[in-house]
Protein backbone atom coordinates (compact mmCIF):
# COMPACT_ATOMS: atom_id res chain seq x y z
CA UNK A 1 0.00 0.00 0.00
CA UNK A 2 2.91 2.39 0.09
CA UNK A 3 4.40 1.27 -3.04
CA UNK A 4 3.02 4.96 -4.60
CA UNK A 5 3.34 7.36 -1.47
CA UNK A 6 7.23 8.02 -1.42
CA UNK A 7 7.55 8.79 -5.28
CA UNK A 8 4.47 11.35 -5.03
CA UNK A 9 5.88 12.46 -1.70
CA UNK A 10 9.00 13.10 -3.50
CA UNK A 11 7.49 14.83 -6.55
CA UNK A 12 5.17 17.02 -4.21
CA UNK A 13 8.53 18.38 -2.54
CA UNK A 14 10.42 18.56 -6.03
CA UNK A 15 7.70 21.21 -7.04
CA UNK A 16 7.57 23.07 -4.05
CA UNK A 17 11.64 23.66 -3.95
CA UNK A 18 10.67 24.78 -7.62
CA UNK A 19 8.42 26.96 -6.69
CA UNK A 20 9.97 28.22 -3.79
CA UNK A 21 12.96 28.98 -4.62
CA UNK A 22 11.98 31.16 -7.83
CA UNK A 23 9.50 33.13 -5.93
CA UNK A 24 12.06 33.90 -3.03
CA UNK A 25 14.12 35.30 -6.18
CA UNK A 26 11.05 37.35 -7.42
CA UNK A 27 10.66 38.45 -3.93
CA UNK A 28 14.10 39.84 -3.34
CA UNK A 29 13.88 41.91 -6.70
CA UNK A 30 9.82 42.85 -6.29
CA UNK A 31 9.16 46.10 -4.93
CA UNK A 32 7.14 46.27 -1.79
CA UNK A 33 3.12 46.74 -2.19
CA UNK A 34 3.25 50.19 -0.36
CA UNK A 35 5.90 51.62 -2.80
CA UNK A 36 3.38 52.00 -5.66
CA UNK A 37 2.33 55.40 -6.35
CA UNK A 38 -1.10 56.42 -6.42
CA UNK A 39 -1.32 56.93 -10.32
CA UNK A 40 -0.35 53.21 -10.39
CA UNK A 41 -2.93 52.23 -8.03
CA UNK A 42 -5.79 53.59 -9.69
CA UNK A 43 -4.48 52.18 -13.25
CA UNK A 44 -4.62 48.82 -11.01
CA UNK A 45 -8.31 49.81 -9.94
CA UNK A 46 -9.64 50.12 -13.65
CA UNK A 47 -8.00 46.80 -14.92
CA UNK A 48 -9.79 45.06 -11.88
CA UNK A 49 -13.14 46.53 -13.15
CA UNK A 50 -13.03 46.43 -16.59
CA UNK A 51 -13.54 43.57 -19.74
CA UNK A 52 -11.65 42.67 -22.55
CA UNK A 53 -8.23 41.55 -23.99
CA UNK A 54 -5.08 42.89 -21.50
CA UNK A 55 -1.84 42.51 -22.45
CA UNK A 56 0.10 45.16 -20.53
CA UNK A 57 -0.03 46.89 -16.94
CA UNK A 58 1.33 49.82 -15.53
CA UNK A 59 4.61 50.01 -17.01
CA UNK A 60 6.38 50.32 -13.79
CA UNK A 61 4.74 46.64 -12.50
CA UNK A 62 4.80 44.92 -15.36
CA UNK A 63 8.34 43.62 -15.17
CA UNK A 64 7.29 42.37 -11.39
CA UNK A 65 4.41 40.18 -12.90
CA UNK A 66 6.26 38.87 -15.46
CA UNK A 67 8.67 37.77 -13.35
CA UNK A 68 6.53 36.19 -10.73
CA UNK A 69 4.15 34.49 -13.93
CA UNK A 70 7.53 33.03 -15.18
CA UNK A 71 7.95 31.46 -11.77
CA UNK A 72 3.91 30.51 -11.48
CA UNK A 73 3.98 29.11 -14.98
CA UNK A 74 7.57 27.10 -14.62
CA UNK A 75 5.75 24.43 -12.60
CA UNK A 76 3.65 22.94 -15.43
CA UNK A 77 6.29 24.17 -17.79
CA UNK A 78 9.48 21.94 -16.62
CA UNK A 79 6.15 18.88 -16.79
CA UNK A 80 5.62 20.16 -20.40
CA UNK A 81 8.60 19.25 -21.41
CA UNK A 82 9.18 15.89 -20.08
CA UNK A 83 6.07 14.69 -21.69
CA UNK A 84 7.99 14.14 -25.12
CA UNK A 85 11.07 12.65 -23.18
CA UNK A 86 8.46 10.03 -21.42
CA UNK A 87 6.26 9.63 -24.85
CA UNK A 88 9.31 9.12 -26.81
CA UNK A 89 11.09 6.81 -24.37
CA UNK A 90 7.94 4.35 -24.71
CA UNK A 91 6.83 4.51 -28.15
CA UNK A 92 10.35 3.30 -29.94
CA UNK A 93 10.35 0.52 -27.66
CA UNK A 94 7.30 -1.20 -29.13
CA UNK A 95 7.41 0.50 -32.80
CA UNK A 96 7.91 -2.71 -34.36
CA UNK A 97 5.14 -4.56 -32.95
CA UNK A 98 2.76 -2.21 -35.00
CA UNK A 99 0.90 -3.43 -38.40
CA UNK A 100 3.13 -2.20 -41.55
CA UNK A 101 6.06 -0.29 -40.05
CA UNK A 102 9.16 -1.05 -42.19
CA UNK A 103 12.56 -2.24 -39.35
CA UNK A 104 14.71 0.89 -41.22
CA UNK A 105 11.58 2.78 -39.80
CA UNK A 106 11.62 1.27 -36.30
CA UNK A 107 15.67 1.83 -36.41
CA UNK A 108 15.26 5.51 -37.61
CA UNK A 109 12.83 6.53 -35.06
CA UNK A 110 14.75 4.83 -32.08
CA UNK A 111 17.37 7.00 -33.42
CA UNK A 112 16.02 10.42 -33.45
CA UNK A 113 13.88 9.50 -30.04
CA UNK A 114 16.82 8.88 -28.17
CA UNK A 115 19.52 10.51 -29.96
CA UNK A 116 17.79 14.03 -30.03
CA UNK A 117 14.30 14.60 -28.92
CA UNK A 118 14.82 12.77 -25.41
CA UNK A 119 17.92 14.83 -25.11
CA UNK A 120 16.74 17.92 -26.19
CA UNK A 121 13.56 17.58 -23.80
CA UNK A 122 15.12 16.91 -20.49
CA UNK A 123 17.80 19.54 -21.54
CA UNK A 124 14.90 22.27 -21.43
CA UNK A 125 13.18 20.74 -18.60
CA UNK A 126 16.68 21.05 -16.60
CA UNK A 127 17.15 25.11 -18.04
CA UNK A 128 13.72 25.68 -17.05
CA UNK A 129 14.28 23.98 -13.51
CA UNK A 130 17.43 25.87 -13.07
CA UNK A 131 16.26 29.17 -14.37
CA UNK A 132 12.61 29.51 -13.46
CA UNK A 133 12.48 33.49 -13.00
CA UNK A 134 14.64 33.92 -16.44
CA UNK A 135 13.00 34.42 -19.48
CA UNK A 136 15.50 31.76 -21.09
CA UNK A 137 13.14 29.21 -19.69
CA UNK A 138 10.58 29.96 -21.67
CA UNK A 139 12.72 30.64 -24.75
CA UNK A 140 14.50 27.25 -24.37
CA UNK A 141 11.10 24.66 -24.01
CA UNK A 142 9.95 26.62 -27.14
CA UNK A 143 13.24 26.20 -29.16
CA UNK A 144 12.86 22.10 -28.15
CA UNK A 145 8.91 22.31 -29.05
CA UNK A 146 10.55 23.65 -32.39
CA UNK A 147 13.17 20.97 -32.94
CA UNK A 148 10.38 18.45 -31.93
CA UNK A 149 7.91 19.62 -34.87
CA UNK A 150 11.10 19.34 -37.58
CA UNK A 151 11.96 15.93 -36.35
CA UNK A 152 8.26 15.13 -36.76
CA UNK A 153 8.45 16.22 -39.80
CA UNK A 154 11.49 14.59 -40.78
CA UNK A 155 9.84 11.31 -39.67
CA UNK A 156 7.04 11.57 -42.10
CA UNK A 157 9.45 12.27 -44.79
CA UNK A 158 11.33 9.17 -44.07
CA UNK A 159 7.92 6.98 -43.44
CA UNK A 160 6.94 8.51 -47.01
CA UNK A 161 9.39 7.24 -48.99
CA UNK A 162 9.43 4.09 -47.18
CA UNK A 163 5.44 3.70 -47.77
CA UNK A 164 4.06 4.51 -44.62
CA UNK A 165 2.12 7.08 -43.38
CA UNK A 166 2.57 9.17 -40.15
CA UNK A 167 -0.07 11.34 -38.80
CA UNK A 168 0.46 15.07 -39.30
CA UNK A 169 -1.16 15.77 -36.10
CA UNK A 170 1.80 14.64 -34.06
CA UNK A 171 3.31 18.17 -34.81
CA UNK A 172 0.12 20.05 -34.23
CA UNK A 173 -0.07 19.02 -30.47
CA UNK A 174 3.70 20.62 -30.15
CA UNK A 175 1.95 24.29 -30.62
CA UNK A 176 -0.77 23.59 -29.19
CA UNK A 177 0.34 22.65 -26.13
CA UNK A 178 2.94 24.96 -25.38
CA UNK A 179 0.34 27.68 -26.09
CA UNK A 180 -2.32 26.42 -23.57
CA UNK A 181 0.33 25.10 -21.10
CA UNK A 182 3.21 27.20 -21.35
CA UNK A 183 2.16 30.34 -19.92
CA UNK A 184 3.82 32.10 -22.66
CA UNK A 185 2.43 35.61 -23.44
CA UNK A 186 -0.27 35.84 -26.36
CA UNK A 187 2.60 37.62 -28.68
CA UNK A 188 5.14 35.08 -28.02
CA UNK A 189 2.50 32.27 -28.86
CA UNK A 190 1.61 33.61 -32.14
CA UNK A 191 5.42 34.24 -32.62
CA UNK A 192 5.19 30.13 -31.56
CA UNK A 193 2.71 29.71 -33.83
CA UNK A 194 4.28 31.54 -36.92
CA UNK A 195 7.25 29.89 -36.37
CA UNK A 196 5.43 26.17 -36.44
CA UNK A 197 3.64 27.00 -39.83
CA UNK A 198 7.09 28.05 -41.28
CA UNK A 199 8.98 24.92 -40.54
CA UNK A 200 6.44 22.89 -41.52
CA UNK A 201 6.11 24.75 -44.97
CA UNK A 202 10.00 24.97 -45.01
CA UNK A 203 10.24 20.53 -43.97
CA UNK A 204 8.13 19.94 -47.72
CA UNK A 205 10.90 21.27 -49.75
CA UNK A 206 13.91 20.60 -48.02
CA UNK A 207 12.87 17.08 -46.13
CA UNK A 208 10.51 15.92 -49.16
CA UNK A 209 8.15 15.50 -46.12
CA UNK A 210 4.69 15.14 -47.44
CA UNK A 211 2.77 18.24 -48.22
CA UNK A 212 -0.51 19.39 -46.10
CA UNK A 213 -3.50 19.23 -47.96
CA UNK A 214 -5.81 22.08 -47.96
CA UNK A 215 -8.37 20.00 -45.75
CA UNK A 216 -5.19 19.37 -43.11
CA UNK A 217 -4.35 22.76 -42.83
CA UNK A 218 -7.98 24.08 -42.12
CA UNK A 219 -8.43 21.61 -39.55
CA UNK A 220 -4.87 22.58 -37.95
CA UNK A 221 -5.92 26.68 -38.50
CA UNK A 222 -8.93 25.87 -36.48
CA UNK A 223 -7.20 24.29 -33.99
CA UNK A 224 -3.86 26.68 -33.71
CA UNK A 225 -6.63 30.03 -33.96
CA UNK A 226 -8.52 28.07 -30.84
CA UNK A 227 -4.87 27.77 -28.98
CA UNK A 228 -4.62 31.40 -29.62
CA UNK A 229 -7.54 32.52 -28.37
CA UNK A 230 -7.10 30.03 -25.01
CA UNK A 231 -3.91 31.43 -24.36
CA UNK A 232 -5.18 35.28 -24.79
CA UNK A 233 -8.26 34.40 -22.41
CA UNK A 234 -5.86 32.75 -19.98
CA UNK A 235 -3.11 35.90 -19.74
CA UNK A 236 -6.08 38.15 -19.48
CA UNK A 237 -7.26 36.04 -16.30
CA UNK A 238 -3.86 35.92 -15.16
CA UNK A 239 -3.05 39.85 -15.16
CA UNK A 240 -6.39 40.74 -13.98
CA UNK A 241 -5.90 38.44 -11.39
CA UNK A 242 -2.76 39.47 -10.32
CA UNK A 243 -3.95 43.42 -9.79
CA UNK A 244 -6.25 42.54 -7.81
CA UNK A 245 -3.87 40.65 -5.84
CA UNK A 246 -1.60 43.54 -5.69
CA UNK A 247 -4.84 45.72 -4.56
CA UNK A 248 -5.35 43.14 -1.50
CA UNK A 249 -1.77 43.93 -0.66
CA UNK A 250 -2.37 47.21 -1.08
CA UNK A 251 -5.36 47.68 1.72
CA UNK A 252 -3.40 45.03 3.76
CA UNK A 253 -0.23 47.65 3.95
CA UNK A 254 -1.40 51.19 2.83
CA UNK A 255 -3.57 53.93 4.25
CA UNK A 256 -5.92 54.52 1.34
CA UNK A 257 -6.48 57.97 1.89
CA UNK A 258 -2.51 59.53 2.13
CA UNK A 259 -0.98 56.79 0.49
CA UNK A 260 1.13 56.42 3.66
CA UNK A 261 2.42 52.73 5.49
CA UNK A 262 -0.58 51.52 7.86
CA UNK A 263 0.46 50.75 11.29
CA UNK A 264 0.42 47.15 10.32
CA UNK A 265 2.78 47.40 8.02
CA UNK A 266 5.01 50.30 9.67
CA UNK A 267 5.20 47.56 13.17
CA UNK A 268 6.49 44.93 10.58
CA UNK A 269 8.96 47.29 8.93
CA UNK A 270 10.03 48.27 12.72
CA UNK A 271 10.92 44.95 13.20
CA UNK A 272 13.57 44.68 9.87
CA UNK A 273 15.06 47.80 10.96
CA UNK A 274 15.48 47.27 14.84
CA UNK A 275 16.86 43.89 13.75
CA UNK A 276 19.26 45.83 11.22
CA UNK A 277 19.85 48.37 13.69
CA UNK A 278 21.70 45.66 16.10
CA UNK A 279 23.41 44.06 14.17
CA UNK A 280 25.16 47.27 12.53
CA UNK A 281 25.44 49.03 15.75
CA UNK A 282 23.69 51.72 14.19
CA UNK A 283 20.81 54.44 15.96
CA UNK A 284 16.84 54.67 15.20
CA UNK A 285 14.93 57.16 15.53
CA UNK A 286 11.47 56.87 16.36
CA UNK A 287 8.90 59.88 16.54
CA UNK A 288 5.23 60.30 16.64
CA UNK A 289 3.40 63.48 15.11
CA UNK A 290 0.17 64.94 15.48
CA UNK A 291 -1.53 67.48 14.35
CA UNK A 292 -2.67 70.73 15.82
CA UNK A 293 -6.53 71.29 16.70
CA UNK A 294 -7.49 69.39 13.89
CA UNK A 295 -10.82 68.61 15.34
CA UNK A 296 -11.56 72.41 14.71
CA UNK A 297 -10.99 72.05 10.81
CA UNK A 298 -13.11 69.31 10.75
CA UNK A 299 -15.86 71.31 12.53
CA UNK A 300 -14.81 74.68 10.31
CA UNK A 301 -14.33 73.07 7.44
CA UNK A 302 -16.05 69.88 7.20
CA UNK A 303 -14.46 65.88 7.08
CA UNK A 304 -13.66 66.21 2.87
CA UNK A 305 -11.63 69.26 3.84
CA UNK A 306 -10.10 67.61 6.63
CA UNK A 307 -9.00 64.82 3.54
CA UNK A 308 -7.48 66.90 1.75
CA UNK A 309 -5.39 68.15 4.68
CA UNK A 310 -4.38 65.22 5.87
CA UNK A 311 -3.52 64.63 2.11
CA UNK A 312 -1.19 67.57 1.85
CA UNK A 313 0.73 66.79 5.33
CA UNK A 314 1.23 63.12 4.15
CA UNK A 315 3.31 64.58 1.16
CA UNK A 316 5.71 66.51 3.19
CA UNK A 317 5.77 63.57 5.63
CA UNK A 318 6.75 60.89 2.60
CA UNK A 319 9.81 63.27 1.92
CA UNK A 320 11.41 62.10 5.12
CA UNK A 321 11.78 58.31 3.02
CA UNK A 322 15.13 58.84 1.47
CA UNK A 323 16.27 55.48 2.36
CA UNK A 324 15.03 51.95 2.08
CA UNK A 325 15.17 51.44 5.85
CA UNK A 326 13.46 54.78 6.83
CA UNK A 327 9.71 54.65 6.89
CA UNK A 328 6.56 56.73 7.72
CA UNK A 329 2.89 56.04 8.74
CA UNK A 330 -0.48 57.27 9.49
CA UNK A 331 -1.13 55.11 12.76
CA UNK A 332 -4.72 56.35 12.75
CA UNK A 333 -6.60 60.45 12.57
CA UNK A 334 -3.89 62.92 12.81
CA UNK A 335 -1.28 60.72 14.32
CA UNK A 336 1.44 60.10 12.26
CA UNK A 337 4.46 57.56 13.16
CA UNK A 338 8.35 58.21 11.45
CA UNK A 339 11.24 55.77 11.57
CA UNK A 340 14.98 56.90 10.56
CA UNK A 341 17.64 54.30 10.12
CA UNK A 342 21.42 55.89 11.31
CA UNK A 343 20.19 59.13 12.76
CA UNK A 344 21.80 60.58 15.54
CA UNK A 345 20.15 63.26 18.56
CA UNK A 346 20.80 66.14 16.63
CA UNK A 347 19.78 64.87 13.36
CA UNK A 348 16.47 63.55 14.32
CA UNK A 349 16.16 67.19 15.74
CA UNK A 350 16.99 68.72 12.71
CA UNK A 351 14.74 66.87 10.62
CA UNK A 352 11.68 67.17 13.02
CA UNK A 353 12.08 71.04 13.42
CA UNK A 354 11.99 70.81 9.26
CA UNK A 355 8.65 69.17 9.23
CA UNK A 356 7.33 71.74 11.60
CA UNK A 357 8.23 74.56 9.61
CA UNK A 358 7.07 73.14 6.37
CA UNK A 359 3.38 71.89 7.50
CA UNK A 360 3.07 75.54 9.06
CA UNK A 361 4.07 77.04 6.09
CA UNK A 362 1.63 74.74 3.57
CA UNK A 363 -0.68 77.70 4.85
CA UNK A 364 -3.09 75.30 5.27
CA UNK A 365 -6.65 77.22 6.89
CA UNK A 366 -7.71 76.58 10.59
CA UNK A 367 -8.90 79.70 11.12
CA UNK A 368 -9.90 78.79 15.03
CA UNK A 369 -6.28 77.77 15.73
CA UNK A 370 -4.26 80.26 17.06
CA UNK A 371 -1.78 80.76 14.38
CA UNK A 372 -4.67 80.69 11.93
CA UNK A 373 -3.23 77.94 10.18
CA UNK A 374 -3.02 73.96 10.22
CA UNK A 375 0.17 73.31 12.24
CA UNK A 376 1.84 69.55 13.75
CA UNK A 377 3.92 68.74 17.00
CA UNK A 378 6.23 65.88 16.87
CA UNK A 379 8.54 63.97 19.53
CA UNK A 380 10.52 61.39 18.89
CA UNK A 381 13.10 59.58 20.78
CA UNK A 382 17.03 57.48 19.51
CA UNK A 383 17.51 54.51 20.19
CA UNK A 384 19.98 51.40 19.77
CA UNK A 385 17.33 49.25 18.30
CA UNK A 386 17.12 46.82 21.83
CA UNK A 387 13.73 48.38 22.79
CA UNK A 388 10.19 46.88 21.37
CA UNK A 389 8.51 49.59 19.58
CA UNK A 390 5.70 49.82 22.22
CA UNK A 391 8.35 51.36 24.73
CA UNK A 392 9.64 53.71 21.91
CA UNK A 393 5.87 54.68 21.29
CA UNK A 394 5.02 55.15 24.97
CA UNK A 395 8.49 57.68 25.08
CA UNK A 396 8.21 59.61 21.74
CA UNK A 397 4.35 60.33 23.30
CA UNK A 398 5.79 61.81 26.02
CA UNK A 399 7.97 64.04 24.31
CA UNK A 400 4.91 64.68 22.06
CA UNK A 401 2.61 65.74 25.14
CA UNK A 402 5.42 67.68 26.56
CA UNK A 403 5.33 69.88 23.15
CA UNK A 404 1.75 69.85 23.02
CA UNK A 405 1.53 71.37 26.73
CA UNK A 406 4.06 74.20 25.89
CA UNK A 407 1.72 75.61 22.98
CA UNK A 408 2.48 72.82 20.09
CA UNK A 409 3.77 73.86 17.05
CA UNK A 410 7.42 72.35 17.74
CA UNK A 411 9.83 69.80 18.07
CA UNK A 412 11.47 67.15 20.83
CA UNK A 413 13.93 64.32 21.05
CA UNK A 414 14.68 62.82 23.94
CA UNK A 415 18.36 61.53 24.85
CA UNK A 416 19.45 58.11 23.48
CA UNK A 417 17.33 54.83 25.06
CA UNK A 418 18.13 51.09 25.37
CA UNK A 419 17.27 48.00 27.20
Amino acid sequence: MFDGFWPRRLGANYLQQLRSRGLDDVASRSADAHDLPPATVQALERITKRSGPLLRLPADIEDAYRREWHVSANQVRVLLSMVPAFVYSIFPLWADRLPGVPEDLVTLIRLVAFGLIIPVSLFAALIAWSLPARPVAGASIALAGLVIVLSVEALRAQAAAAGYRIDHSLAVCVPVGLSILGGFPFDRVLGLIGAYVLVTLAAVPLLDAPARTPTMWLGEGVLLCLAALAALWMETSQRRSWAARRLLQLQAHQDPLTGLRNRRSFELHFEIVAAEARREKRLLFFALADLDHFKRVNDRYGHEYGDGALSEVAVVLSQFVRRPLDAVARLGGEEFAILLYDCDRGGALTRLQALVDQVRLLGIDNEDAPLGVLTISAGGVVSDGTLPMSELYHSADNHLYAVKHRGRNGARVGPIVSA
